[in-house]
Order: structure tokens, then C-alpha cells, then sequence
């Protein structure tokens, strides 16, 4: 039985497994059902097979923009260089203003530099606060129960992203919520 109190999701998987490519396949389904799906994908960018950064997708507006690069000569594994266009793009995907009306807000990805209180951490902490809308954090499978403690004051859900049934638990739990709301508005 899937809960309507739940407020967020963490979609999990291991890296570079698949996680952007079954949410953005979860992201269309949701809005084929009719849902309104705001946030923020973040999509490998490969040369000649190699992973060469990410870049960032606005799912409202379609923009996209580098969001992140390899630091030269430290190969697939390196750190990264962060770019302003991805994260001024992120940051709007990700505003309470630019999410009010969602059912569902992906944020692609949660990580290290959320745990450590950067990156996406404080458009997330104002959409679990202030929307209504379902968030759906894309976690990789060893950050989960960090993720999990950290927002332990919110009811959860985790669903392993490539696992057949999991776009469609999220979308039976949208249309739950809906019901739900729609009933307390014929009550109010």
C-alpha cells in the first residue's frame, strides 16, 4: 500500500547505471499520465566513449546548459569543474517559484556536495518546507542512508531506479496524492 504522507523519494542505483535514463523515462511517463513535472535532470556528456562532465536540463523549460566538466588530465574518475549557465539553470529548475504548480520535482542528482550542505542542498531543503509537490531525489546506492538520515523528518520512500515496477509505484503514488487532495477539496 503506498502512503499518500509521503514527501520524498530517493531513486537509487548504482553510478553510471542508468539512474537519468530511467527518470527522464519516469519524468515523460508522469507527464503522459497528466502530471505536472517540474526540476532538473543531469545528463552524461561523453566523447569517443569517454564521461567528459554532465550537463543540466530544466524539465519545465527545456533549457539546457554544461553544468559540469572533468578537470583536464584527471580521466574519468576526477573532480569536476563546476560552470555558472548549468548551475543558474539548476537553481531556477529548482526554485520554489519555478516548481509551485508540480506533482512531481526530480532533482538529478543528490550527492556528496548536497550531504555536505552545497550544490542542490538548499533548493531541496525549500521544496520538502514550502511544496506540495512529491520530491524525487536521484541518489547512487552508497550515499542512500546518508540521504535517509538526513531528511529522517520527512516520510520516504526508496525505489531502485532500474527496477521495472519503479516508475510505476511513483506514478500510483501521484495519482494517490491527487485523489487525496481532490477529496479534501470537495470536503473544504
Amino acid at each position: 500500500m503506498v502512503s499518500i504522507q509521503e514527501k520524498l523519494i530517493l531513486w537509487t542505483g548504482k553510478r553510471h547505471f542508468g539512474k537519468t535514463t530511467s527518470v527522464a523515462k519516469l519524468a515523460q511517463t508522469a507527464r503522459d499520465k497528466g502530471f505536472n513535472v517540474g526540476g532538473l535532470l543531469a545528463p552524461c556528456v561523453c566523447r569517443k566513449g569517454e564521461l567528459v562532465g554532465f550537463d543540466a536540463f530544466g524539465l519545465r523549460s527545456k533549457k539546457r546548459a554544461p553544468l559540469a566538466r572533468c578537470k583536464a588530465g584527471k580521466g574519468k574518475a576526477g573532480p569536476f569543474n563546476f560552470i555558472a549557465d548549468g548551475l543558474k539553470l539548476g537553481n531556477v529548475a529548482l526554485s520554489v517559484e519555478a516548481t509551485q504548480s508540480a506533482d512531481l520535482v526530480i532533482v538529478d542528482e543528490f550527492g556528496p556536495l548536497e550531504l555536505g550542505g552545497r550544490g542542490w542542498r538548499r533548493n531541496v531543503d525549500s521544496l520538502l518546507i514550502s511544496s506540495d509537490a512529491l520530491i524525487l531525489l536521484v541518489v547512487r546506492q552508497e550515499l542512500a542512508d546518508a540521504v535517509r538520515q538526513l531528511y529522517a523528518g520527512f516520510p520516504q520512500r526508496e525505489l531502485v531506479a532500474t527496477m521495472r515496477n519503479s516508475i510505476n509505484e511513483v506514478i500510483t503514488m501521484l495519482k494517490n496524492r491527487r485523489h487525496h487532495l481532490e477529496g479534501q477539496n470537495v470536503q473544504a
